[in-house]
């Protein structure tokens, strides 16, 4: 296989800092980082590590809802916030004697303001919001601040000046549903009242399996690559899917997007191969980002119900 045909799969903060990106070819990367060191990837490790570091969150909240193998927000709401900040660093002491992992934890009176808090201190730093601070702190975020606000609808409230919460507190909800969609005002604007989600969820049954991949200029959408990947990891959980769906972003920041539903659920590469390859556009536009999603997951060992036709006989 050659250098070029390798993605990399997760970058360190020191990369991060030369322009490597998860989802960059090697050749790539290591243009912009020559002096890039490779590590292979250790599945088992991780999964290892990320069990032992959810048994350690689990001691110290009500409920965990998991964001990924190293993410978790945490129900804390007993811990008093004048105590906030002692809790959280107990949680980062606890995972690095117990787990050997440094973590970054963030703490906020909602799920956007805890993000914030994280993101803020990275790497391995810790910061607690206080609902004091979040009062003045929240109006000024930037859009480009606000976690799950993709890149197409900050563009869209960038070309009506809308920059700051600030400014979407003052927008009309119907000019901001003309805007953003209706799902995404909705969260705009509980956002911009403080109102945005601060429930917990526990883990829920997986829903959906998707990979993402940034792709090389001058390269087209490895379909093969990203179906394999999508087919081992419905294999390792026991699954089949029904359904699939294409995201592409073009170097000129429009999108595509077509989905189809399965003839019959399947975890082979080769069907979800061939399915991908019928979504995708028949245009030249480069591609910067593509992305495919399966759902409608059911266990690899269901029953598939039949139709039978005699063609009227």
């Amino acid at each position: 296989m050659a250098a070029g045909d390798v993605v990399i799969a997760c970058a360190s903060y020191e990369a991060r800092d030369w322009g490597v990106q998860a989802g960059m070819s090697v050749a790539e990367a290591f243009a912009v980082c020559p002096r890039l060191r490779l590590v292979p990837l250790r599945s088992d490790a991780y999964a290892a590590a990320s069990t032992a570091l959810f048994a350690v969150f689990g001691r110290f909240a009500a409920r965990v809802e998991p964001g990924s193998l190293e993410e978790a927000f945490l129900d804390t709401r007993a811990t008093p916030w004048a105590t906030a900040d002692q809790l959280a660093a107990t949680i980062q002491r606890a995972v690095r004697q117990e787990v050997g992992l440094p973590v970054t934890v963030g703490a906020g009176r909602t799920k956007l303001m805890a993000k914030l808090a994280s993101r803020s201190v990275k790497p391995r730093g810790l910061r607690v919001i206080q609902p004091a601070e979040e009062r003045y702190l929240r109006p000024a975020l930037l859009i480009e601040e606000l976690w799950g606000v993709g890149e197409v609808t900050r563009e869209r409230l960038r070309q009506h000046n809308i920059r700051t919460v600030a400014d979407i507190a003052v927008v009309h909800p119907d000019h901001l549903r003309d805007i953003a969609g209706t799902q995404m005002a909705r969260r705009l604007a509980a956002i911009a009242i403080g109102a945005d989600d601060a429930t917990v969820r526990p883990e829920r049954p997986r829903r959906s399996y998707s990979v993402h991949r940034v792709v090389p200029r001058g390269s087209g959408v490895d379909v093969d690559a990203l179906t394999g990947e999508l087919a081992g990891r419905l294999r390792d959980g026991g699954f089949s899917c029904a359904v699939v769906a294409v995201a592409l972003t073009y170097a000129n920041r429009l999108e595509h997007r077509a989905r189809a539903r399965l003839p019959e659920p399947t975890a082979e590469p080769r069907q979800l191969a061939a399915t991908v390859r019928s979504l995708l556009p028949a245009d030249g536009v480069r591609v910067e980002k593509a992305g495919i999603t399966v759902t409608g997951l059911l266990p690899a060992d269901a029953a598939v119900q039949l139709t039978l036709d005699t063609g009227g006989v």
